[in-house]
């Protein structure tokens, strides 16, 4: 909000996008988190052979009154509501912000809410930065 509000002051307009990711904690590949673990956060050893028993194994089902449906394995995602769950996905969504920072953008990223924001002097039309980032984020997001 500060941004926003020095960008008024300079007058200037905030153009200003947030992003949903539709059953967010439920796409994490697990595959591509336990790379990225090790690769950009260099988790390594018994630390990632520990995450990787976290995310992976899990089964679900749904309980209504006694009835319980089927057990199925959960072949995606990080558990929510857990301690690492949080840290996990931002873990997994850390590409975006290295996008978002090659377009001359600006963000916010808190679990599944990302918001991307620049600021421009009033007339200028020109979203094609804005457009640009979403297609690579787009990109980025689906692996």
């Amino acid at each position: 909000m500060n941004d926003v509000v020095m960008a008024t002051c300079r007058q200037e307009v905030t153009v200003l996008l947030s992003l949903d990711i539709s059953a967010a904690f439920d796409t994490v590949v697990h595959s591509v988190l336990l790379d990225r673990a090790l690769n950009d956060f260099a988790i390594d050893g018994v630390a990632l052979a520990w995450l990787r028993s976290f995310v992976t194994g899990r089964t679900q089902y749904v309980g209504v009154g006694v009835s319980r449906s089927e057990v199925v394995a959960c072949l995606s995602g990080v558990p929510q509501g857990s301690v690492l769950g949080l840290l996990l996905f931002a873990m997994y969504t850390s590409p975006i912000s290295n996008v978002v920072s090659a377009h001359g953008l600006s963000h916010n990223q808190y679990a599944d809410d990302t918001t991307i924001y620049t600021t421009l002097q009033p007339g200028s039309s020109t979203f094609a930065a804005m457009s640009d980032c979403i297609d690579d984020v787009a990109v980025t997001s689906s692996y």
